[in-house]
């Protein structure tokens, strides 16, 4: 039987509609990450070259970031159940091309119609789930349909390199695409209809830009996600060769790294329900110190061990705050504003990436890297820092309070338009170079 329409906020098919955004996204966040894993089986198959194999990864990056606007500008008025099947079953028909892919050509194409579809699955899901709940418990709801994006880090990505290992690639993408029929299912029976915004305008979306709260949210964004990746995508090569850590230890360390992500995601969860804004310069400045420990602390090898657990925590106790805060500051028209806010986790990924190579070529070595982090960290937790001071000054009616009054609608409450998350992150094993599992934030993020 197919759970009621009014129940209401809070109602007793919330945990199941989530469960079905979740596993939802669970299946994009692990076709996202799942490449990195499986590259030498894919180049030898498609006779390519490892690093044209890689391209496979830049190219969904760039599809998601470039596309998530475009796509959620263009399907603002759907409503928002039918969008979300809609873009699932999409979802579905990349995954079953790219399990039957005859060429890397072939490949690439389903990979992008994957990519092209996240944004805004990812956007909508975080805004349905807010509407689902009252608006003191938005934080919970959306770190736990993110929580998706975190066990496709700890259990999808793992499983699907490790399945691709032994049984070929196309399987893992063949499994992805058989549990994406589960996802749909899920998604027909569970959500509730919705109608269509017809008020809703790419216009009227585009001038949410003006307000200074939602571009500073963006900008700290960028920063905070430049941060993470810095150290991120070179965790490897830190634990190999500063903390002196075998590669043999390496993939133990990284089921480390997902359980403290998936502590983080819902702790995050939970300060954005109490307090956004003071949460979000809280969680900054505990992610900076993290970082500058673990430079401090890295060459010392049990240290190390015990940092990895700190980090990962307090970058993903940081992604559904600032997702949160940036919804609050999009309330009347978040679809564009909070996709692009996705977008710019895909920005920040690649300034991190390319921030933390610059240092490693530079003196600073591989043993900079942590300390580099804090730096990006630190100027986002700043900017928020300046967010805060401007609010403890503005009425406290205004646009992009910490928190809109109980009862106040939120950004979700029509399920009407769209939010953007990226969570869940993923390193990847080996002795020595760049990490090629991203954060999504987005979101995960990427």
């Amino acid at each position: 039987m197919r759970p009621t329409d009014t129940e209401g906020r809070g109602g007793r098919a919330v945990p199941l509609r989530l469960l079905a955004l979740m596993v939802s996204i669970f299946c994009i966040g692990t076709a996202e990450l799942l490449p990195g894993g499986v590259l030498p089986q894919l180049a030898d198959d498609l006779d390519v070259s490892i690093s044209s194999a890689g391209l496979l990864v830049t190219f969904y990056a760039v599809a998601m970031v470039v596309g998530g606007p475009l796509v959620t500008g263009l399907t603002m008025r759907l409503p928002r159940r039918r969008l979300l099947i809609a873009l699932m079953v999409t979802f579905l028909a990349g995954s079953t091309l790219a399990a039957l892919a005859p060429s890397y050509e072939v490949l690439v194409v389903a990979r992008v119609v994957c990519a092209l579809t996240q944004g805004t699955f990812v956007a909508v899901s975080i805004v349905v789930a807010a509407g689902m709940v009252a608006p003191e418990k938005a934080g919970t709801a959306v770190s736990t349909t993110v929580l998706g994006y975190n066990l496709a880090t700890v259990l999808g990505v793992p499983v699907g390199t490790l399945v691709g290992q032994h049984f070929g690639w196309r399987t893992t993408f063949g499994a992805i695409a058989v549990l994406s029929v589960a996802g749909v299912a899920l998604l027909a029976w569970l959500l509730p209809a919705g109608a269509a915004d017809p008020t809703a305008s790419v216009r009227r979306e585009i001038r949410v830009f003006a307000s200074r709260g939602v571009l500073l949210s963006i900008v700290v964004t960028v920063l905070a996600t430049g941060g993470m990746f810095t150290l991120i995508t070179y965790m490897v090569p830190v634990l190999t060769d500063v903390s002196g850590v075998s590669s043999t230890a390496v993939p133990v360390l990284l089921v480390v790294y997902g359980l403290g992500s998936l502590a983080g995601n819902m702790i995050g969860g939970r300060l954005a329900d109490r307090s956004l804004l003071p949460s979000l310069v809280a969680s900054l400045g505990a992610l900076t110190a993290a970082c500058l420990l673990f430079g401090l602390l890295g060459p010392v090898r049990p240290l190390a061990v015990v940092m990895v657990l700190v980090f990962a925590l307090a970058t993903f106790v940081v992604v559904p705050v600032l997702q949160t805060y940036t919804l609050h500051q999009a309330a009347d028209a978040p679809a564009l504003s909070v996709t692009v806010n996705m977008s710019a986790f895909g920005l920040g990924a690649a300034i991190g990436s390319w921030y933390g190579g610059t240092v490693i070529d530079s003196s600073f070595g591989v043993g900079g890297v942590a300390v580099a982090s804090a730096v990006l960290t630190g100027a986002a937790g700043l900017v928020a820092l300046a967010l805060y001071l401007t609010s403890r000054r503005a009425p406290r009616t205004s646009p992009g309070a910490d928190r809109p009054p109980a009862g106040a609608s939120t950004p979700g409450s029509a399920v009407a338009s769209g939010g953007a998350v990226a969570s869940g992150g993923a390193v990847a094993s080996g002795e020595s170079g760049p990490v090629s599992e991203e954060l999504a934030v987005g979101g995960g993020g990427r």
